[in-house]
């Protein structure tokens, strides 16, 4: 073996290495552009019912979210919020002690202490594809502010008339 053998395979070694490097930084990049990309929010469910949805992964506003996420109901009414998303959601309504980011209008939207709904008393961690939360609006009219406990960013009204 010469001595000009060496050298050639140490720059094999690293060429070679270097180009995995390459084609593992290609496609994480890619795994992370397309699992952020926005997604097509669907078309509003018939009736007092909402959607809850993402697309396999939830980042964002614009890949996971309620539809609507304005929804006008009279007294009475009984909302029903379906995950149609791969991933876990809740359905919380603010209170006082939330924070500004995860309400809608900002911490104590709601001007209230206590939760009049929240889906985690019935689904500790979430509720998962095809599972509904269903809340009846019976007591009192306003607007109710709400948000998912999992994805802050997503958050939603109800305006009871």
């Amino acid at each position: 073996m010469t001595t000009n053998e060496k050298p050639r395979r140490s720059r094999k070694k690293i060429w070679a290495l270097l180009g995995v490097v390459i084609v593992i930084v290609v496609a994480v990049s890619s795994f992370i552009y397309v699992m952020n990309m926005p997604g097509t929010v669907p078309s509003p469910p018939a009736g007092p019912n909402l959607t809850i949805w993402d697309t396999g992964f939830c980042a964002n506003s614009g890949n996971c979210g309620y539809s609507p996420t304005n929804k006008n109901a009279t007294l009475g009414t009984t909302i029903a919020w379906t995950n149609t998303g791969s991933q876990p959601h809740t359905v919380t309504e603010c209170t006082t002690s939330d924070s500004a980011t995860a309400c809608p209008n900002g911490a104590g939207s709601n001007n209230s202490a206590s939760r009049a709904f929240d889906s985690n008393a019935q689904y500790s961690s979430g509720f998962r594809k095809d599972q509904q939360f269903a809340f009846a609006f019976n007591t009192s009219l306003g607007t109710f502010y709400y948000y998912c406990t999992l994805h802050p960013w997503m958050r939603g009204t109800i305006i009871v008339s």
